[in-house]
């Protein structure tokens, strides 16, 4: 089988380009041909997503020189943006697959593209529906997100594939945990992401004369950089900041912590690959209901915060630290093999080459 993935992949690492890496090398691993056509372009991190840019279009631009590569692929799978400018980057892939018959696929990493069409109007609406509904396939990360295909795919061709921890994760030395509570946020440090609220949290359990240690990785909103370094400041050494991390560090972050918290009302969100990752390294987890999180997450892995409430986190963690070892126990152990029954590398490429499969056989 020959088969073009596009989207962004490494580096820089997001949950998306990570999957298309790790989706892509596991297919070779099996023997197709895979054919890769990397779309990153200019990203900074803000909450200003899917505005127009010439500088980002102009970056953009010279991946088209390789649309003729699809040419000999029996299908196309791509992981689009979720704006309108976002599937109109995409289109002259889709124009090309439409012309010469050879099917398509998107895959959504987020939760925000039925929002942008019910906004939509004109031509913009007309164009928006035209290259989704010509999809061969659409794919979402978990049941609720299947919404967003509504009025652009029947319900026949949207298919549901979850979201993985890298193997890697499943393979720490839970042993070693660190013994007094160590609360972790991983994520970009955006205001939608509930980082402000996170910072808040953590200045009412110093007040409250609590031990605790806690780590911060992720890249830094710049409209909200002094803010963050502002509430930095009054946390002290309770809090250490480490920036974006990979690799070793990043595992050696999720492995250490026993508290992940994410108290995201992001408008994008889908399914939160940090929040899979806290799950493989046996983490509690405390995050919100919001977008695809509550299917993978339910009060057997964690608790439930609500968003834009910085006393409920700080309430929560003030119920968890007395008992930390019953919940590491109850909670934050048992999630490991939660998450290996349901969110592995190997589920996630067999989902979708089983996809794959069905799709070139309709062709």
């Amino acid at each position: 089988m020959r088969i073009t993935v596009i989207g962004p992949f490494p580096n820089p690492i997001t949950g998306c380009s990570l999957a298309n890496k790790v989706l892509s090398e596991n297919l070779e691993r099996k023997g197709v041909i895979v054919n890769k056509i990397d779309t990153k372009s200019e990203q900074l991190v803000s909450n200003k997503f899917g505005e127009f840019s010439f500088r980002k279009i102009f970056s953009f631009f010279k991946v088209y020189f390789n649309i003729l590569s699809i040419s000999n692929s029996e299908l196309v799978y791509s992981t689009p943006g979720q704006t309108f400018f976002g599937i109109l980057k995409y289109s002259p892939f889709y124009l090309y697959c439409i012309f010469f018959k050879i099917p398509y696929l998107i895959h959504l990493h987020g939760n925000f593209l039925g929002e942008e069409f019910s906004h939509l109007k004109g031509i913009k609406k007309s164009l928006f529906k035209y290259f989704i509904s010509n999809a061969s396939v659409g794919i979402v990360l978990s049941e609720s997100l299947q919404a967003n295909f509504n009025q652009l795919l029947s319900p026949s061709k949207i298919r549901v594939v979850y979201n993985f921890a890298e193997d890697t994760f499943f393979k720490t030395d839970l042993e070693l945990k660190n013994k007094i509570p160590t609360i972790l946020f991983l994520s970009n440090l955006m205001e939608e992401k509930g980082i402000l609220d996170f910072l808040d949290a953590l200045i009412l359990l110093k007040k409250s004369k609590i031990q605790f240690e806690a780590h911060i990785a992720g890249q830094v909103e710049p409209s909200i950089e002094n803010v963050i370094n502002e509430k930095l400041s009054k946390l002290g050494k309770n809090v250490i900041f480490h920036n974006s991390v990979h690799g070793v560090t990043k595992t050696r972050l999720l492995t250490m912590s026993n508290i992940f918290i994410l108290p995201t009302y992001y408008r994008m969100e889908g399914q939160p690959i940090a929040i899979l990752e806290a799950l493989a390294t046996g983490n509690i987890i405390l995050t919100t209901k919001h977008a695809g999180i509550n299917d993978i997450i339910s009060d057997r892995n964690g608790f439930w915060i609500d968003k834009r409430n910085a006393s409920k986190i700080t309430d929560t963690l003030l119920n968890i630290i007395p008992l930390l070892d019953f919940y590491i126990a109850e909670k934050g152990l048992p999630n490991r093999e939660y998450a290996f029954s349901r969110f592995t590398e190997k589920l996630f490429t067999e989902q979708l080459f089983l996809i794959f499969n069905e799709v070139a056989r309709i062709k």
